[in-house]
Formats: C-alpha cells, sequence, structure tokens
C-alpha cells in the first residue's frame, strides 16, 4: 500500500511541475507534454485502483465493519455510535482512502450539505479522529494545505 501511495505522490508532483511549465512550451512540445500528462493520469488511476482494492482487503482482514442503519462503527471486538453527519465522513473516506478531498468538496460529495461551514467540517473531523483513536482503528484523518483531507493508514496504532 505505501508503494502506490508513493507512487501517486511521485506522480502528483510531476503533473504539478508539467502544469506548471506547460504554458512556457512551444507548440509541438506541448502537444507531447499533454499526451505524456494522459499517460501518467492513466498510470495513476491504475495506482489508485490497486491502492482502493489493498485498502479494502486491510479493512476485511481488520475486521472494521460499518452498521449503516445504526450508524455503528466497530473494530476488533470495540463499537461506537456516530452522528449522521460523521458516519457520513466516514463511509465516504473509507470509499476514497489515500485520496484528498478539501472542505467543498466534502460539502458536495460526502454530504451534499453547502450549508455547513467549514468550521464545522473541521469540527467533524476532530470527532471522527477521536472515535477513530478510542476503537484504535489503525488509520487517521490527515489535512495537507492546499489538498484537503484524507484517511490514511497508520502503522503505528
Amino acid at each position: 500500500m505505501s508503494i502506490y501511495a508513493d507512487l501517486l505522490e511521485f506522480k502528483r508532483g510531476i503533473l504539478e511541475r508539467i502544469n506548471r511549465d506547460l504554458e512556457r512550451l512551444q507548440p509541438v512540445a506541448r502537444r507531447a507534454a499533454e499526451a505524456d500528462v494522459r499517460l501518467i493520469e492513466g498510470q495513476m488511476e491504475g495506482y489508485q485502483n490497486r491502492l482502493d482494492l489493498w485498502f479494502q482487503r486491510l479493512w476485511d482482514l481488520h475486521g472494521l465493519l460499518l452498521d449503516p442503519e445504526g450508524r455503528i462503527v466497530r473494530y476488533q471486538g470495540r463499537e461506537a455510535a456516530l452522528t449522521v453527519r460523521e458516519f457520513q465522513l466516514l463511509s465516504f473516506l473509507l470509499d476514497h482512502p489515500h485520496r484528498y478531498f478539501t472542505v467543498t468538496q466534502i460539502l458536495a460529495e460526502a454530504w451534499s450539505a453547502p450549508e455547513v461551514s467549514p468550521e464545522e467540517v473541521r469540527s467533524y473531523v476532530q470527532r471522527l479522529r477521536k472515535v477513530m483513536a478510542a476503537l484504535e482503528i489503525p488509520c487517521d484523518v490527515v489535512n495537507r494545505p492546499g489538498r484537503g483531507y484524507a484517511l490514511e493508514f497508520s502503522a503505528e496504532r
């Protein structure tokens, strides 16, 4: 999993550099670079699919279970009840491991609730982190400036 996550980070860095320099290139070089961008994006999609597969397999083996009816998260014999928004956020992040989402994207894709403020999103993230720590779930919701929030596996727990 860490190899795929590292490959994705590496490719993101390449894409950032290419996109930053794309406008300064001559038309022929720009077309070649745009072809490279499409190739890199295709590779990244494959890496992300494999990372998603292994992430899901990891949770299947570890016994992380979500009960949508009761909004309960269970992990290795422990469980906790979540609020509707906490449960939606956890489900969304579990469905998209190691992918970063801005507050705006979380509001639109996880909750369909544009009326929620960015401060409330941070509050829900903090509450979810506390639940995950209390259940000793080996992952964390991380925040990378400029990229947003993501659920990352943590081998330390």
